[in-house]
Order: C-alpha cells, then sequence, then structure tokens
C-alpha cells in the first residue's frame, strides 16, 4: 500500500513531462500542412499526358521515407474515378521530374504516361475535333512519410485536389488575336526564343490538321508534337527561332480549312506582319503543315513565292478543289509554280486519311519537270501507329528535315 502514492506521483510526472515536452516527431508532423498539388503535363507526339503529380511541403521531405506505394492518384472525367500508375516518388528542390531524390519540399509522383486515361484530350467524333478534358485529379496519402529531420507525417484519410497545371514548352507560347484588313480574326500562339541585340531570327510557322480547331483554346498547341517541336528546348539550343502557330476556327463552312479563303491569305498576312513586328530573318521563314496545315502548306507556297523559303507539308494534297475521297489529280499550274521551291514532303502508303496518291503525284510531277528542290519521305505500310494518317509523328521527329529546312534562305 505505500507504493501506490509512489507510483502515482511517478505516472503523474511522466505525463506531465509528455505535455510540456512533447516529441521532436509528432511535434514538427503537427507543423507540416497539407501540401498543395500542381499538374505536370507534357506534349508526346500523340497529344498531351498528365505525366506526374508535385505536392509542394512546407517542410523539406526525406526521399528515403517515399516508395510508389506512398501515394493514390486518382483521375476523374464523367464522374468515373480511375487509379493512375505511379512509376516512381522522389523529391527534389524543383518541382520539375528529375527521375531522382535530392533534399527539397517537393514530392514528385511519376504516372504512366500509357494510361488510358493519361490524355487530357478527348476527340469528338461528331464535331471532328479534340476536346480539352477538365482536370480533376486527386491524391491521397496512403502511407507514413518523413521530413529530412525525421518527423513523421502520418498517412492519413485527407485527400487533395490539384489545383495549377504546368506544362513545358506550351506555357511558353503567348495567345495572340490577328485581324486582317476585312475584319477577319485568327487566333494564333506566339513562341519567341532568346533574342540577343542586333541579330535576326528564323521564323517557323506551324498550320494543325482539322482536329484542332478551336476558339483560341490552345488544343492545336496539345493534339500533338508540332508546334512544339520548334519551340523545344533541344532546337532551340540548336537553331533558336520564333514559331507562330494559327488556329483555325471551329465552322462548317470552309472544308478545306487551311487553304480556302479567308484562312489561307490571313495566314500570309500574319506571317508579314510577324516578321515586322520581331527581329525575323525574312530570309529564313519556314512553313510545316499536317493534313490540312499540309493543304494549306501547299497553297501558301505557291501564293507566296516572296514570303517562305521553305515548306514541309506531311500528308496533305494540293488540288483540294478537285478532290473526291481527299484525292485530286495534279494540277500542271501548281507543278509549273512549285518546281523550284524547297520542299520536303511525307505521307504513309496506307494513309486511309488523305491518300498517298496526292504527294506521289505532286513529287513526280515536280520531278519530271526538273524540280530538283523536292524531298519526299515515304513511310512503308504498318509503320505509322495508330493509323497510317498520323505520319507527322516520326516526320517531326527527323532531325535531318530538321536540319534540311533551317539550312534553307532565299
Amino acid at each position: 500500500m505505500q507504493r501506490r502514492p509512489f507510483a502515482l506521483v511517478l505516472l503523474s510526472f511522466v505525463f506531465l513531462l509528455t505535455i510540456v515536452f512533447p516529441s521532436s516527431s509528432s511535434a514538427a508532423a503537427s507543423d507540416v500542412p497539407a501540401p498543395q498539388a500542381t499538374l505536370l503535363t507534357q506534349v508526346q507526339p500523340l497529344g498531351e499526358v498528365v505525366s506526374a503529380v508535385v505536392l509542394k511541403y512546407s517542410a523539406n521531405i526525406d526521399g528515403a521515407s517515399l516508395s510508389k506505394s506512398s501515394f493514390q492518384v486518382q483521375s476523374v472525367l464523367n464522374d468515373v474515378y480511375t487509379d493512375r500508375t505511379v512509376t516512381g516518388v522522389y523529391t527534389n528542390d524543383s518541382g520539375i521530374i528529375t527521375n531522382r531524390s535530392t533534399h527539397g519540399k517537393y514530392v514528385v509522383i511519376e504516372l504512366d504516361t500509357q494510361d488510358k486515361n493519361a490524355s487530357t484530350l478527348t476527340y469528338d467524333a461528331t464535331s471532328g475535333v479534340n476536346r480539352i478534358n477538365t482536370l480533376n485529379y486527386y491524391i491521397s496519402q496512403k502511407k507514413d512519410i518523413a521530413t529530412q529531420k525525421k518527423a513523421v507525417i502520418p498517412a492519413t484519410a485527407q485527400i487533395i485536389k490539384a489545383t495549377d497545371k504546368v506544362t513545358p514548352i506550351v506555357d511558353d507560347f503567348q495567345k495572340n488575336t490577328f485581324e486582317n484588313k476585312d475584319g477577319f480574326k485568327l487566333n494564333y500562339f506566339t513562341f519567341e526564343p532568346k533574342v540577343e541585340s542586333g541579330k535576326t531570327y528564323p521564323l517557323v510557322v506551324f498550320l494543325h490538321g482539322n482536329g484542332e480547331r478551336g476558339d483560341g483554346n490552345g488544343v492545336n498547341l496539345l493534339a500533338n508534337a508540332g508546334a512544339v517541336t520548334w519551340a523545344s528546348p533541344e532546337q532551340q539550343a540548336k537553331h533558336p527561332s520564333f514559331v507562330i502557330a494559327p488556329q483555325s476556327p471551329i465552322d462548317l463552312e470552309h472544308k478545306f480549312i487551311w487553304a480556302d479563303e479567308p484562312r489561307n491569305s490571313a495566314v500570309a498576312d500574319l506571317v508579314r506582319e510577324t516578321a515586322l513586328k520581331y527581329p525575323i530573318d525574312t530570309n529564313r521563314i519556314y512553313i510545316v503543315g499536317i493534313s490540312q496545315g499540309a493543304m494549306g502548306t501547299w497553297r501558301l507556297l505557291e501564293k507566296n513565292l516572296d514570303l517562305f523559303a521553305a515548306g514541309v507539308p506531311i500528308a496533305g494534297l494540293t488540288n483540294y478543289e478537285k478532290a473526291v475521297n481527299m484525292y485530286a489529280p495534279v494540277d500542271p499550274k501548281h507543278v509549273e509554280v512549285l518546281k523550284n521551291v524547297p520542299i520536303w514532303a511525307f505521307h504513309a502508303v496506307d494513309d486511309t486519311s488523305v491518300s498517298p496518291k496526292n504527294s506521289q503525284e505532286m513529287v513526280s510531277a515536280i520531278q519530271a519537270q526538273n524540280g530538283n528542290l523536292i524531298h519526299f519521305t515515304e513511310y512503308e505500310a504498318g509503320i505509322i501507329k495508330p493509323v497510317g494518317h498520323f505520319s507527322w509523328v516520326p516526320a517531326l521527329q527527323n532531325q535531318d528535315m530538321i536540319e534540311w529546312l533551317f539550312a534553307q534562305k532565299k
């Protein structure tokens, strides 16, 4: 009976110590609020995907406490929750994909870009355009993690919603609107290189295909690696240049969006205005187009011999006025005009959207007229995935073509 008061006093003393001097881990953990979540996306050859989620904490996180099972990432589209596959988790001080842990407040959760729900776009077959999805992403912490000071941040039922999005390269483009003398308005996006005083730079004009029409929503920068190819850090390091990417509006009046008027001449006027506005080498203005953009490329080259130094039409046709099922015999007058223009055309033999006969016959006709500035790359059947029409996927990765283009001068 005499020991019980002593035990009671001892327990009371320990309890008092716990209150006055809580463990450093518990105290530090309680001081770490829920992180901010940002989506990292990237434009791949077949379009933009969510490639990572970045969590920004208020304290440095211990990379050794992280694993692929530390977090669950879910995307929600049309009220359907789907898990994204986590391929790596690490921390750094930059908030970008680095594939390895360094000290920092950012936790990078890399995601499998082959997930069926990785894309940020949905193709609307009714309107024939890509729609930008509303990105609803939710992150939950499934296992304990720790700060660099070894304070435990316990697993929690709290769900964090990603509130921001970062898309490298695309975010460097600025949206603008051009209006021609007749009042026709054209949305377009401009990329500016790092400019040095007294220097001039090439200009690359990129024309998108039918599925990238829009009201200035920038889907023409997202649906394929078209415009971003020329603005990428790798290409800008080799060939610093300006890039403009017009976006055709959505309407049903013009079947051939970039070859029809007023779009075709509006693009030419936009290029001339851009050349006056920026330090551009007017002897090195290039035009690249895919599908409908390739049709516009052929026609813009033909009508503006004084403007473009070279062009790259990919999966297009020239004599669009006579087209039936996206094929038209070559018009000799087009050959006569274009036979001395540097052109590198691309097409796949199994293109079922725009017949490869268009490019084949045009190239043959130019060569028959002693046109020796035409290049042609034809892809064999089965090479282009998922469909033969997408020949711009390998074409825009063809470094030989890129080097050739930047070597052309008027």
